[in-house]
């Protein structure tokens, strides 16, 4: 479980927190429970304004634990999580409005007239600004773990050691180095993901283990050859792969070069 993981789930509970409160909201009620911003539900148009209060409380609780379960998934694998975010939010606002219509049609009183469509009170602005940022920061939040995820590893080469930076990014002194070669191969097969990105675009960073070459870190494309293998000395070896397979030579080279007591492998 990386903190990329971790920091898109509380992004999802947090957002969940404010439906939470909604449906707090509701159930407490004491007029009829509004939907948005737009028209108004007088209490003469409901019949039962507790249960009515009640079901709409329910809905929005509902989809306050959706947004909780996508949290919870999302520590698994942030691609799934923000799979389910993106329906919870898109189709999601549709079945919120299908919902409150089912609700509405129920509790209304059929002895005045009524406009069609959906009738709703109006909510706060506070509230649905409160909303709509809550919603567009997880977007920014997700789009953002995706592209430093799936962006290549920065390496620079110092005097004594590598530094990579990159998500799960680390430094490597020379002294712990153990060899240094370049492998005609992908890490497509490298094994599972124990604590580390493995994004929609292909890249891996982080934590793998294989039942072969056991745990390893990773800083790679999956489907990108060659790739460049650092053997460390008593800790994990370390696996390089660029987008574009020139560069990942060319760095090689250049790892080459500049890093004592290393003879090139092919």
């Amino acid at each position: 479980m990386s903190f990329a993981n971790i920091l898109f789930a509380i992004g999802c509970w947090l957002s969940s927190l404010i439906f939470v409160a909604i449906a707090f909201w509701a159930f407490k009620r004491k007029d009829p429970m509004h939907f948005w911003s737009g028209s108004t539900v007088k209490p003469e148009e409901i019949t039962d304004i507790p249960s009515y209060n009640r079901a709409n409380g329910l809905m929005w609780a509902i989809y306050a634990f959706c947004m909780i379960l996508a949290g919870i998934f999302s520590l698994f694998s942030i691609k799934v999580g923000g799979i389910l975010l993106t329906i919870i939010f898109i189709p999601g606002i549709f079945v919120l409005i299908f919902a409150y219509n089912r609700i509405y049609n129920k509790y209304r009183s059929t002895s005045i007239t009524y406009k069609t469509g959906v009738s709703m009170s109006k909510t706060p602005r506070a509230v649905v600004i409160v909303i709509t940022s809550v919603c567009t920061i997880i977007f920014i939040m997700f789009g953002a773990l995706i592209f430093y995820g799936e962006k290549d590893p920065d390496v620079s080469i110092f005097n004594d050691h590598i530094q990579i930076k990159a998500m799960y990014g680390l430094s490597i002194n020379f002294s712990e180095i153990a060899d240094i070669s370049l492998i005609d191969k992908s890490v497509n097969d490298i094994g599972r993901r124990i604590n580390g990105y493995g994004g929609i675009g292909g890249a891996l960073k982080g934590n793998f283990k294989s039942d072969i070459i056991g745990e390893t870190l990773i800083f790679a494309q999956s489907k990108s050859s060659p790739t460049i293998k650092i053997e460390r000395i008593d800790k994990k070896d370390v696996y390089i792969s660029l987008r574009n397979s020139e560069s990942t030579e060319q760095l090689y080279y250049e790892l080459i070069v500049n890093i004592p007591h290393q003879g090139i492998k092919e």
